[in-house]
């Protein structure tokens, strides 16, 4: 649990922009099984269903028929929980030629992660994998917004090892990832400050709470609760930024500086004007063009937040004739890249898979946000260790358990 420093990075796909439109991205439900019980989860009704979990050779008709396609989004469910998940990483690096794999995991369980991100390093060495930890809040806030008792000290447990392991691997990144609800709000800068100081991450995330949720009323963001809490937590970002710069050469690592801040800062204000109302991005929704998401039994769908659309088992898990389906051009057609549909969001992955494909509006957005960033920026020197430890006791944290040394 310290800041120690990776070698220097390589180049990852979320860093490119392009001009021309094609399948990019696959959101890849692995099962509809999980372990925890998230309030805010937008996908619990789908899993309630408990329905089968595609087959392995349905998962290899899927990557036989995609072609090649940059990022891998795998999610559930809990990923952890599908056995064969390893097998399936592989088969879609070396089919598919992916260049990038988001891991998301609530981190229950913490030797399984490292023992397959050590297998997908060996065996698929040129792809970048990021695991992405699901941390909420101090102690009983985490553990009462996943519903897991104990789920806070185990997803640390988790980070802890990836870091041991996979601290100097410049193809492992490490993300936090908070969704901020009424059970949060309060601390999330205190917690972002807490991660910061303590863990050596890639950067932290915070996302909206989206969709319909499993708990009633724990949506409480407004655009103004939004805007002022992410003008608070941006020197952190900055900070996360430095890191990046710090462990990129020469002038690859400013342009990534620069690059980094704006896009986040880009990212956060689309969001923030979606909070209360749809309002338009001011640039296109490539939702179904560019991506695609597999239920975990078989629906599909152009984004997580509309209605599937039809089921690949009903094409014989060809993604190339679903992606040309009629299905899909409908689909595509009344989302009018958004405009038609109105159905802007505060959906993270998709803002950001949408910008890359907005070349224009991305220079424009990323320096904006950027200058804002700047803007914002506060020198990071208060936190140290004192400060740190009066954080654990401000929020009754257990220090065995926690392991700091």
């Amino acid at each position: 649990m310290n800041n120690q420093t990776k070698s220097t990075r390589t180049t990852s796909s979320f860093q490119k922009i392009s001009t021309k439109r094609k399948l990019e991205s696959i959101f890849l439900f692995v099962t509809g099984k999980c372990n925890a019980k998230c309030t805010m989860c937008f996908y619990s009704g789908d899993m309630d269903t408990k329905k089968q979990d595609l087959t392995f050779d349905e998962m290899k008709k899927i990557s036989e028929t995609a072609g090649e396609f940059n990022r891998l989004w795998l999610s559930g469910g809990e990923p952890t929980l599908r056995t064969d998940l390893s097998e399936i990483l592989e088969m879609f690096y070396k089919n598919n030629k992916i260049k990038d794999i988001n891991f998301p995991t609530n981190g229950l369980m913490p030797d399984r992660v490292v023992e397959w991100v050590s297998r997908f390093r060996k065996n698929c060495p040129d792809c970048t994998i990021t695991v992405s930890v699901s941390l909420d809040g101090f102690g009983e806030t985490h553990d009462t917004q996943r519903g897991v008792p104990g789920n806070f000290y185990k997803a640390l447990e988790t980070l802890k090892k990836v870091d041991k392991h996979f601290g100097k691997d410049p193809r492992v990144m490490t993300n936090i990832g908070t969704v901020i609800t009424r059970y949060n709000y309060d601390q999330i800068y205190d917690f972002m400050t807490w991660v910061y100081g303590r863990f050596n991450t890639s950067t932290h995330t915070i996302e909206a709470a989206r969709g319909m949720t499993r708990e009633e009323g724990v949506k409480i963001l407004t655009e103004a609760s939004l805007k002022k809490l992410q003008d608070e937590v941006s020197p952190i970002y900055s900070g996360y930024a430095e890191r990046m710069k710090a462990n990129t050469e020469g002038l690859r690592g400013k342009i990534t500086k620069i690059f980094y801040l704006g896009l986040m800062r880009t990212l956060y204000n689309v969001r923030a004007e979606n909070i209360d109302k749809s309002t338009p991005w001011g640039m296109d929704c490539t939702a179904g063009e560019t991506t695609l998401v597999i239920d975990y039994d078989g629906r599909f769908r152009s984004c997580e937040l509309r209605e599937p659309i039809g089921n690949v088992k009903d094409y014989g898990c060809n993604i190339t004739d679903i992606m040309r389906s009629d299905a899909m051009k409908k689909e595509m057609e009344t989302i009018g890249h958004g405009y038609k549909a109105n159905c802007w969001c505060t959906h993270g992955c998709w803002i950001m898979s949408s910008i890359v494909f907005n070349p224009h509006k991305m220079i424009s957005s990323v320096y904006k946000g950027y200058r804002q960033s700047q803007k914002l920026y506060k020198p990071l020197d208060f936190i140290n260790e004192n400060h740190l430890k009066h954080l654990e006791e401000k929020y009754k944290l257990d220090k065995e358990k926690l392991d700091i040394k």
